[in-house]
């Protein structure tokens, strides 16, 4: 059986390289068909001949090759169902994606069942194997998009705003809740000259100033709203419930005449066709919340923020763009729209997840309704201007987004729908899979611990690790990252009109925030509560000495695998060489942290950016709570480096035995590799904020003494947790006659949706 096995294994990676290659390389054509059923099956046959065509070479023999053969091959058609309105090249390169690892993880299984290991080695390796199947999941997830995205024939789900709302009559009620704290005056009172040009009648335009401390901030805007009819201010401080609390506090006081919430961040300039194009869409009565992408403005004159930019776009113009098809869309946060009684009936914004707006529509749809996205751009806003506000922004969304999985795991699982949860399988899977891709980082360093070790064994001579990393666990390593690296760029390439070398440092980018979404998951499996860490829009002049200080911990990591990788390649061995090879691509991974966030120190920016980073913000932005995430990335990397020397396959073969074991007969054991680790590619994220207690305006702020506290809702470690209801706070904010509108409240800017992910997840 193990040798049937290594022949399929073998078999089906070489037909994977071409099928994958394939859909990067062939554009999508308009108006082409679909795959049909006779297409699939003449794939299958194609894909039988090629396989048979390898199998001859490495020796495998007729019968066995006969059999694998049929299995690739059938294996097309038989997803057929799923991937009908897909180009045939998508659909065999999912097919023989999903057989690739299937055919490893069978393979690493009966080996481990077979091997005299002991129980306790024995276990050992089975937890080991449970893992790379979790990686598994993980990895078929990001091909699912790769797959629909460059090659989906058909899109059902897709909706042009414009050309729909002409026929449409609706026109609701919309009340647009802008956010803020802490920003400068300037920036949202841009925002809200803007908001008053929309080209639609029945809106109003509610600015929530969320615990901003400094009266320079909040007065000057305050001023500002006095003098627009359209537009109600209210200033919250001491205010609980971080962002969360203070839009529940803003459904209390809206118009009452409000149909559809808008949420609008503080340094977004919005197009005057906004809510004419998308407010009339809510005449479906299905529609719970429509999401446009979040677009951002003054990126294109520096190379840094052109990468950043890219690589910002995919999760909207990947994930967003499939998960609409299955119905499993995210809301976003800000330039989305929500139907009001949507949003109350399922209990107003939750004020524990810090990642608000990911968490509302995952609500919403196990609810039963409907979530929209919207493929056109309706605003844009300012992106982090410096790296390390970036990763605080990524630290939030990967917390956030495990938030959501524990919060919510339970519902997520395969089973029937009911009247708690009508959530599809597909819907479920779009949220799963998203969720758990935050988690590739954190494999991510664990490989790299496990390569330490590798370093370390050759230096000693006993070489077991370097066997470890030998035969198909090399190869596939290798396999693996290559076809990772190649879908990324294509799709950032394909979707965003990015040159190579633009779509090359998006996903740079990519990995250098790993550490640091490393650090939030292993934090987010443990902490009850986050850090709700605010995304700075500004900063001040910094130098290289800021950047190298604001990513120690990537430096050091760096550093240390460029050391160890030197003592494998002193050792001589080709196994050390090839562990050797794999420490430097960590390293230059890693390095990637300081030289982005030297690259965005040196960038040139807008006369009016350059003047908002001239209010400096500090660096130091992980807080005392956070870097505990990062003590238990080291001690769960360390305990997870044992783990593996313990349960690792010893013994692998080398590339040379494999014609060796494929053609063995079938009554001898042949020698079996190590599992291999697969790391992820991109995602994405939500909003933030800053907690409190007290509501003002134009008054003065109550004592906490003299003011009870709400203190935000707690989710259970375990289950699904009730949505918490819109607040009712212990003090109404009052307000001075000053012949407009009754004052209202405000929340804070923030910023990207969650997949994740991406991984942007």
């Amino acid at each position: 059986m193990l040798a049937l096995l290594s022949a399929a294994l073998i078999c089906a990676v070489v037909v994977l390289v071409p099928a994958t290659l394939l859909v990067v390389v062939m554009a999508q054509r308009a108006g082409r068909r679909a795959t049909d059923l006779p297409r699939a099956v003449a794939a299958g046959v194609l894909v039988g001949l090629v396989v048979l065509g390898v199998g001859a070479l490495f020796g495998t023999g007729p019968g066995r090759s006969t059999a694998v053969a049929a299995v690739l091959g059938a294996s097309i058609p038989a997803w057929y169902p799923a991937g009908r309105d897909w180009a045939t090249r998508g659909l065999a390169a999912w097919a023989l994606t999903v057989d690739a690892g299937v055919i490893y993880l069978t393979y690493v299984l009966a080996w481990t069942l077979g091997a005299d290991l002991g129980l306790a080695g024995t276990a050992a390796s089975l937890l080991l194997w449970l893992l790379e199947v979790f990686v598994f999941v993980i990895g078929v997830g990001y091909v699912w998009e790769f797959v629909d995205v460059l090659t989906r024939r058909a899109w059902p789900a897709y909706v042009d705003p414009k050309r729909l709302s002409a026929r449409l009559t609706a026109r609701p009620f919309v009340s647009l809740h802008v956010p803020t704290h802490n920003e400068p005056p300037d920036l949202v009172i841009a925002t809200l000259d803007h908001l008053l040009r929309l080209e639609y009648d029945a809106y109003e335009i509610l600015l929530i100033d969320n615990n901003t401390t400094d009266s320079a901030l909040w007065r000057p805007v305050e001023a500002f709203c006095a003098t627009q009819p359209r537009v109600k201010f209210i200033h919250l401080e001491d205010w609980p419930g971080y962002k969360s609390g203070a839009l529940n506090h803003a459904l209390t006081v809206t118009d009452p005449r409000a149909e559809v919430i808008g949420i609008v961040d503080a340094d977004y300039l919005v197009k005057p066709d906004f809510l004419a194009d998308c407010a009339p869409l809510f005449e479906n009565p299905r529609v719970a919340f429509v999401q446009t992408p979040q677009d951002y403005r003054d990126w294109e004159g520096a190379a840094y923020f052109r990468r950043l930019y890219y690589s910002y776009g995919y999760f909207f113009d990947v994930s967003q763009k499939s998960r609409n098809e299955r119905n499993g869309a995210i809301f976003g946060g800000t330039m989305g729209l929500i139907r009001r009684s949507a949003l109350e009936r399922v209990g107003g914004w939750d004020e524990w997840c810090i990642t608000e707006d990911a968490e509302l529509s995952l609500r919403l749809l196990k609810a039963g309704w409907r979530g929209v996205h919207i493929d056109e751009s309706y605003g844009h806003g300012i992106m982090p201007l410096t790296f390390e506000a970036l990763k605080r922004q990524r630290f939030r969304w990967c917390f956030g987004g495990i938030q959501l999985l524990r919060m919510h795991w339970r519902d997520l699982l395969p089973g029937p729908r009911t009247r708690r949860n009508r959530l599809t399988l597909a819907q479920r899977w779009a949220y799963l899979v998203g969720g758990l891709q935050w988690f590739g980082d954190l494999a991510s360093v664990f490989f790299t611990g496990f390569l330490f070790l590798g370093a370390i064994s050759a230096a000693y001579g006993d070489g077991l690790v370097i066997r470890r990393l030998s035969g198909l666990l090399l190869l596939s390593v290798v396999v693996v990252m290559l076809l990772g690296a190649m879908r990324a760029l294509a799709l950032v390439r394909r979707t965003s009109g990015a040159t190579w070398g633009e779509a090359l440092g998006a996903w740079g980018l990519w990995i250098a925030l790993g550490w640091t979404v490393a650090r939030a998951s292993a934090r987010g499996l443990f902490a009850r509560e986050g850090v709700f860490l605010r995304t700075p829009k500004v900063r001040g002049e910094l130098g290289a000495g800021d950047a190298l200080r604001g990513n120690l911990s990537e430096t050091l990591l760096a550093l240390g695998c460029v050391l160890a990788s030197a003592i494998a390649f002193a050792v001589g061995s080709v196994g050390a060489a090839a562990v050797g090879v794999l420490l430097v691509m960590q390293a230059a991974g890693y390095a990637t942290a300081p030289v982005n966030s030297l690259a965005a120190i040196r960038s040139d920016l807008t006369e009016e950016l350059r003047r908002h980073r001239r209010q400096r913000q500090g660096l130091g932005y992980w807080g005392k709570p956070a870097r505990r995430g990062g003590v238990l990335v080291v001690a769960g990397g360390l305990a997870a480096i044992t783990f593996l020397a313990f349960a690792a396959p010893l013994d692998g073969p080398d590339l040379g035995e494999l014609r060796e074991q494929a053609t063995r007969p079938a009554d001898r054991t042949p020698e079996h590799p190590q599992p291999s680790r697969n790391t992820r590619g991109p995602k994405s994220g939500s909003t933030s904020n800053t907690p409190g207690v007290t509501p003002v305006t134009h008054a003065p702020t109550r004592s906490p003494s003299s003011t009870p506290t709400r203190r935000p809702t707690q989710a259970p470690t375990s289950g699904p947790t009730k949505p918490t209801q819109a607040p009712t706070p212990t003090g109404q904010p009052t307000t001075v006659p000053t012949g407009q509108p009754t004052a209202l409240p405000t929340h804070t800017s923030g910023g990207q949706p969650t997949s994740t992910p991406t991984g942007r997840p």
